[in-house]
Parts: structure tokens; C-alpha cells; sequence
């Protein structure tokens, strides 16, 4: 029984809800995952572990994983669970890595 408990309590610790990758546009995919783990939770391997399910995506299809924008959202007790969010590219050839300063958000000015 106190073997069931802990089994109980470290999935729970360790737990992320997450969405499977969804197609947005030609070849490109956004993925999200929220850290269920609450305070105890790294939201920075969230986001590597969103990455890494990309590039096994990717891989089904014979194609390389090209990330295009990265999201993370801090953990804040009680207010909200953290999470990360990607979109990316499932490409024949992966460019070098290059973040846009504007995390993919881009603002048109009309004058």
C-alpha cells in the first residue's frame, strides 16, 4: 500500500499535460505541454522535452526537425502551472538554428 502512495505521489510530481504535435501550416507544427508538477517542476526541460518529441515526429516522416519559435512560461504557485509551447518545421533539410528576436511575432506599422 505505502508502495502504491509513492508510486502515486512521484507520477504526480513528474506529470505533464501535453498536446500532440498540430499541423498550423505547410510542414510547420505547434506543440505545447504544461508542468502539472507545479513548483516541483522544471519548465525548462518541459521545453526540451517538447523538442526532443519534435525531432521523433520528424523522424517518422523522414524529414529533420527545424525549431521556429519557443515559449516558456514560468511556474507561479498557486496562480498558474508553467508550460512551454514550440512551433516548428518538419524539413528535408534543417537550416542552422537561428531564434527570431521576435519569437515569431511580427508587428506591421501602417502609416
Amino acid at each position: 500500500m505505502k508502495k502504491l502512495a509513492l508510486v502515486i505521489c512521484l507520477g504526480i510530481l513528474s506529470g505533464c499535460a501535453s498536446t500532440a504535435p498540430a499541423k498550423i501550416g505547410a510542414d510547420t507544427y505547434y506543440s505545447s505541454k504544461t508542468n502539472t508538477a507545479g513548483i516541483f517542476g522544471d519548465v525548462s526541460a518541459v521545453a526540451g522535452a517538447l523538442i526532443v518529441e519534435g525531432n521523433q515526429f520528424c523522424g517518422t516522416m523522414n524529414k529533420e526537425f527545424e525549431l521556429v519559435t519557443q515559449s516558456i512560461t514560468q511556474n507561479i504557485p498557486g496562480v498558474r502551472l508553467g508550460g512551454a509551447s514550440i512551433t516548428f518545421k518538419c524539413v528535408s533539410q534543417a537550416r542552422n538554428p537561428v531564434m527570431r528576436p521576435d519569437n515569431g511575432v511580427s508587428e506591421v506599422s501602417v502609416k
